[in-house]
């Protein structure tokens, strides 16, 4: 065996193995409650999330088949499977760098969701800057100026970006169009491990 072949496969043993640890870890009581919870998010996955800052926010994403779990996001509120490559920064040019350097940090901060798997994709909302009404208080005051700013894009079941987030500005036809590239990818990265993975059956 090549020897970088024998290190790579060794990697990614260990990484089965962490992630299947923490599946196990995560499927204990501890996670049921109190400042934890976990949801269904279709398809046999789940989404566990915490209480920080008062809002529940998605820290790992379990994936029942495979009996293995991942860190979404950490205690930091840092993006931890999403990494700056996954950004398509062009789309997020003329907004404030202040906003712009939310997404460098990969700061999940601001209310931001995971949504429901379906044909092996979930699309994620990435809110880098609230409505001005985020910093209203119960009696009406402390508005800001400030406008939503909303990236979206596609993981995997390991939590892996598959469709760069952009900022698409309510182009609800380009996030459809961004779920088909995801769901195709997702279909031909399949294909190609069940052609190099699982045997064929020849006819004599």
């Amino acid at each position: 065996m090549n020897i970088m072949n024998f290190f790579k496969v060794n990697k990614n043993q260990s990484n089965d193995s962490a992630a299947q640890d923490l599946y196990t870890r995560l499927n204990t009581e501890m996670y049921k409650s109190g400042s934890w919870r976990t949801e269904d998010n279709g398809e046999d996955m789940a989404i566990v999330s915490q209480v920080i800052c008062q809002y529940w926010k998605p820290r790992f994403i379990i994936d029942h088949r495979a009996k293995c779990a991942y860190e979404f996001m950490d205690g930091s509120e840092t993006l931890r499977t999403v990494k700056q490559d996954d950004i398509d920064w062009e789309s997020l040019k003329g907004i404030p760098e202040d906003v712009i350097n939310r997404a460098r940090n990969l700061d999940f901060h601001f209310p931001s969701f995971v949504r429901k798997y379906e044909n092996g994709v979930a699309e994620v909302s990435w809110q880098l800057n609230p409505d001005g009404m985020y910093y209203m208080d119960e009696d009406g005051y402390g508005k800001t100026d400030d406008d939503e700013v909303e990236i979206y894009g596609f993981i995997d079941r390991k939590g892996n970006v598959i469709v760069k987030f952009k900022n698409i500005q309510e182009d609800w036809n380009l996030l459809r169009a961004m779920r088909k590239e995801a769901e195709s990818i997702r279909i031909n990265h399949k294909q190609i491990i069940e052609t190099h993975y699982c045997p064929v059956k020849v006819d004599k």
